[in-house]
């Protein structure tokens, strides 16, 4: 019915014919992918706006700083203009992608790079060393260092250097520290809490059974005024996993993986919406719009008001061309996002090129240097709204999946998130245990490569172990990264100069499986062996004769 649409200037275009596709087909590709990716809406908005963004303390000195009424309300401010942020860059690189390589792969902000943006650069609420407008700037220039590996063709090069044991366990370490995240309070469904012995234990406790960890320090200790942060123990008044929401989270994450066990492609979205619509309903003891439930973003009065617009297309005056001139002390985090990005983005193209075919005996694919070179100027775009670096989404594969071959499905994607854009409200109002189980599944997909280290080798095994342990233990991805990097070099150096003494390094492998042959038989049990065996052939012989002997007579 629609195959005359593969004839059109559209169709021509985006070679429907050419790749056995049509508009219907590309259209379920397109539903598929956003579906699957839709939850970063909700996820990106609020663990980027744990930063604080631009909102200044300075500005609430007075009245308790960071942890201020005034300081919070700025924070959800900023966490609604970055809805639209959010979508309008993922409108921006899926069109680009779409319309200049012709590949079905979606993009938006990466998820891991998001977390090491709020955590470990600009830090929790503007903690850290590096300001919102220096991480901007970082980010910019990232982008502008990967469009030109991109477009000179270093990025194989680059590959090479990198060793295996550590390009395979990246990913998997920002999987561990997504996971992590999801299993906090934050960004999570509270299992995981603080303590003062261990660091971590766990947690699940209501809000009234939480006591505040505080900085003990000399102000704290001789003036009484200790500053307290979202970090909490339950071991005072205990009530460990007593909490309604985090027994809600941990009810919809279980939906969703039993929802992708079924190759729904919609799982997460089905799961956090399940667990939000019931968190809408007031006066429960897991209403998103109760202070008694959740005390941060505002009181639960302004959050229903907010809520009940339904429609309502934020402003992004907050976030918008927040860069900064001061480029001290950026170097680390520009070298972070460029290697996250640049692996990140790699494995998510080579992996969708191979599930599609379309990789050839060279190891390219048709259309790759037009992908990273969107995947590079998607992510200078983000930076001019206050955003993280853009990657392309493995979540692509639903729609490759479903069908999708050409860049037409991204034109659909495009539009799903452009609608988006006018709820705002009801994006807002997804309650961190509704998307915490999202964050702990999406951490697990991306563990996968871990099954391609060489965990024989001690070499690898430290390397591989130390990047992936180190970045949700220290909240650093660069850590994680150096840890490994430096583990690896240490080791290959030390390797190069005992080959110069002519001592060679072993190779490590899978053992070798153990074969046990028979033990011979002599004597009286070789001929009890041999008579057994023909007793057996006589009655195969007596049963393949049976019926026609029975016939005869």
């Amino acid at each position: 019915m629609f195959e005359s649409f593969n004839s059109t200037p559209i169709g021509k275009f985006f070679k429907l014919e050419e790749r056995g596709s049509d508009v219907v087909t590309e259209f379920r590709g397109g539903l598929a992918t956003f579906l699957s990716m839709a939850y970063i809406l909700a996820v990106n908005p609020r663990i980027l706006s744990e930063s604080g963004g631009p909102c200044d303390a300075d500005d609430y000195a007075d009245s308790g700083g960071i942890f201020s009424a005034g300081y919070e309300e700025c924070m959800e401010d900023v966490k609604r203009q970055m809805i639209t942020a959010t979508a309008l860059v993922s409108i921006f690189g899926t069109l680009l992608m779409g319309l200049g390589a012709n590949l079905p792969i979606a993009l938006s902000t990466g998820m891991g790079m998001n977390a090491y943006f709020t955590y470990d650069v600009v830090g929790w609420r503007g903690g850290g060393d590096v300001t919102y407008g220096q991480a901007l700037s970082a980010i910019a220039i990232e982008g502008a260092i990967f469009f030109i590996l991109a477009v000179t063709g270093c990025r194989g090069f680059i590959v090479k250097f990198i060793p295996e044991c550590v390009r395979y366990s990246t990913p998997a370490g920002i999987g561990f520290f997504l996971a992590h995240l999801g299993l906090q309070t934050a960004e999570g469904i509270g299992v995981v809490v603080g303590d003062i012995a261990t660091a971590v234990t766990l947690g699940g406790c209501p809000l009234e059974n939480r006591v505040p960890m505080v900085a003990y320090d000399d102000t704290c200790a001789n003036l009484g005024i200790c500053v307290t942060s979202d970090n909490y123990t339950c071991d005072v008044f205990d009530g460990k996993m007593t909490s309604a929401p985090t027994w809600l989270g941990i009810g919809g994450g279980l939906l969703m993986v039993i929802l992708l066990c079924y190759k729904v492609h919609s799982s997460f979205i089905i799961g956090i919406s399940f667990v939000t619509i019931i968190s809408w309903f007031r006066g429960t003891n897991v209403s998103y719009f109760e202070d008694g439930v959740f005390n941060t973003g505002g009181s639960g009065e302004a959050r229903y008001d907010y809520f009940v617009k339904i429609v309502n297309v934020e402003s992004m005056d907050k976030i918008t061309g927040e860069y900064s001139d001061d480029l001290n002390g950026i170097a680390t985090a520009l070298f972070t996002f460029l290697y996250v990005d640049f692996l990140d983005t790699s494995g998510t193209l080579f992996g969708l090129a191979n599930q599609m075919n379309i990789v050839d005996e060279n190891g390219d694919f048709p259309g790759s240097t037009a992908a990273f070179s969107a995947d590079a100027l998607s992510t200078i775009f983000a930076s001019i709204f206050g955003m993280s670096p853009v990657t392309s989404y493995i979540e692509s594969a639903a729609g490759v999946e479903a069908g999708a071959k050409t860049g037409l499905s991204n034109m659909f994607v495009a539009f799903f998130f452009f609608l988006s854009i006018f709820f705002a409200p009801i994006l807002a109002s997804i309650p961190p245990w509704a998307s915490g189980s999202a964050l702990i599944l999406a951490g697990a997909a991306m563990t996968k490569p871990l099954l391609k280290v060489n965990w024989y080798d001690p070499c690898d095994a430290a390397a591989g172990l130390l990047t992936v342990i180190v970045m949700p233990l220290t909240y650093s991805i660069a850590y994680g990264l150096i840890a490994g990097l430096g583990t690896y070099l240490v080791c290959f150096s030390a390797f190069f100069i005992l080959e110069k003494f002519g001592i060679e390094k072993p190779t490590f492998g899978p053992p070798e499986p153990i074969v046990k042959e028979a033990p011979a038989l002599e004597g009286k049990e070789l001929v009890e062996d041999a008579e057994a065996s023909e007793e057996a052939e006589v009655s195969e012989e007596a049963e393949a004769t049976e019926e026609p002997v029975a016939d005869k007579a």
